[in-house]
């Protein structure tokens, strides 16, 4: 895979967090931009770490964190770390509910 190149590849073998946070509106550009400072200071540097996407829901009320991992393994990991867990508190934090899930690919449609 290219550095700096998110891609979404069926035949890879790592591991897809899509993780969906609902907030207010007011809240929504704060949260993405804690989301994506965090990835770039230090979530990318961290073993297993492929890429990750931020995005903003058009209607303002949802921000959601599209990550790929190496493997599930390299995921738990970084989910164990005590920093780990207090980003995600200051993510929570900005958010009125979050709904994380870990996913493989199936399928890619593309032209």
């Amino acid at each position: 895979m290219a550095k700096n190149t998110a891609a979404i590849d069926p035949q890879s073998s790592c591991l897809t967090l899509i993780n969906v946070y609902e907030v207010e509106p007011e809240k929504q550009a704060d949260l993405a931009k804690a989301l994506s400072a965090s990835t770039e200071n230090t979530i990318r540097h961290q073993p297993g770490f492929i890429s990750a996407c931020i995005h903003s829901s058009i209607d303002g009320k949802k921000v959601v964190n599209y990550a790929q991992w190496a493997s599930k393994e390299h995921f738990e990991g970084f989910m164990k770390k005590p920093e780990t867990q207090e980003q995600l508190k200051q993510f929570a934090g900005l958010a009125k509910s979050v709904a994380p899930s870990l996913y493989t690919v199936n399928a890619v449609h593309a032209e």
